[in-house]
């Protein structure tokens, strides 16, 4: 079975904490196609402050090192909201037999019941939750704690044997890095570079972003 994982979100800007997470996700899950899956109009999180061409731009320069990893457009390209739903449609459509599965933060976790038709999500694909040592520390709703009891396995295999409706829940690492940090360091000229690929860093300064 082709498995394909999708890890979406902003990325205004892309940072390490992007790139090590999807490498120690590769490493343990090996999935035969990994998207990053930039979003157009977030429909839960302020409008980005990098236009849609540069977060692209910064994006391909932060995967070129891994051929392993791809880019697609369909959300940012789409002229209505990014609605996560029709782009697991759209995915399932084009890998009607493929196992699909949807990497999502805690917090993105914690806030699904908010999402645009989100009990079709776990319909459509399975969710690989990142993070995971902080389900110990940090009350879970209740309609949350019920797709968990409904869905969750521990058995890292189900996101490779099964289409969709499975969750796991799996530490990617400690990665204590933001955008909202970055964008924050760069505006008062303080250090930003180490938490960036310096192919984006650079780019960011060239086209004079976050200032």
């Amino acid at each position: 079975m082709h498995t394909i994982a999708i890890f979406g979100g902003t990325f205004d800007p892309v940072h390490y904490g992007h790139i090590q997470t999807s490498l120690s996700i590769q490493s343990h899950f090996s999935f035969d196609s990994y998207f990053f899956l930039p979003c157009k109009t977030p429909t839960l999180k302020p409008p980005t402050l990098a236009n849609n061409q540069q977060r692209i731009e910064m994006l391909q320069l932060a995967i070129q090192p891994y051929p392993q990893f791809k880019l697609d457009l369909r959300e940012i390209k789409r002229d209505s909201p990014s609605y996560m739903v029709e782009t697991l449609s759209s995915f399932r459509a084009e890998n009607k037999d493929a196992s699909i599965t949807l990497i999502l933060g805690f917090d993105a976790f914690l806030s699904l019941t908010q999402w645009h038709q989100w009990e079709k999500i776990i319909q459509l694909a399975n969710l690989l939750i990142i993070n995971r040592k902080l389900f110990a520390t940090i009350p879970v709703a209740k309609p949350i704690r019920e797709l968990l009891i409904k869905h969750e396995t521990k058995i890292k295999d189900a996101l490779q044997t099964q289409k969709a409706g499975a969750i796991h829940l799996f530490d990617a690492g400690n990665y204590e890095i933001s955008s909202t940090d970055i964008r924050r360091a760069l505006s008062t000229n303080k250090q930003a570079e180490t938490m960036l690929p310096k192919e984006v860093y650079q780019y960011i300064k060239q086209q004079g972003l976050y200032q």
